[in-house]
């Protein structure tokens, strides 16, 4: 597992709190999490997405303030098929696709770059959640991103701007995620 994922403040935090409502079970349920519990300064950077009809219905349930000011506007209520051709929105897609057929969380990194200098980074941290049995229904997903520019264009002007690269993707091992972590913090200081 990347150490970047458990030493960010905000994905490591959201990973923790997946990891401790899960318990013992394949995912946590919808109704385990509350975000009252949470750290409230990670809930601008989350999702809750309902996913449905084997995977190709996503609709975006709730979108934080931070994502929704760095999409360049706020999905709440929308469907990922009714958006316009994205790059970065397909990935995404892909992703949020993946999480719910596998049941199992993903980490991924892209960047957009344009111009000469620009660039933005994205960390994507998919946790499924089940709405009711075992199944995945629900994913609750945290992005960071990250970017030397003071003001990095939204998301929907870099998807016509700029290009969209891909990066790492891991799916996680439900359970060990924590463990590998701290083996991995051990390893680097010593």
């Amino acid at each position: 597992m990347p150490q970047a994922l458990f030493g960010h403040a905000t994905l490591g935090a959201v990973l923790r709190y997946w990891e401790k409502k899960r318990g013992k079970r394949r995912m946590p349920a919808r109704r385990d999490i509350d975000p009252i519990e949470m750290d409230r300064r990670v809930l601008p950077q989350l999702m809750l997405c309902e996913v449905s009809a084997h995977g190709n219905l996503v609709r975006f349930r709730l979108v934080g303030t931070s994502l929704a000011r760095r999409f360049g506007f706020d999905p709440t209520g929308q469907c990922l098929g009714d958006f316009a051709q994205s790059q970065y929105f397909d990935f995404l897609g892909g992703l949020m696709r993946r999480s719910y057929a596998e049941a199992a969380p993903i980490y991924a990194e892209s960047a957009f770059h344009w111009g000469a200098k620009g660039k933005l980074d994205a960390q994507h941290l998919l946790l499924p959640l089940s709405a009711s049995g075992s199944e995945a229904g629900i994913l609750l997903i945290a992005t960071a991103y990250g970017s030397d520019d003071v003001f990095p264009p939204p998301i929907r002007v870099l998807d016509s701007i700029a290009e969209h690269r891909i990066g790492l993707c891991h799916v996680l091992t439900p359970g060990t995620a924590i463990a590998e972590a701290a083996l991995e913090k051990r390893a680097n200081i010593a």
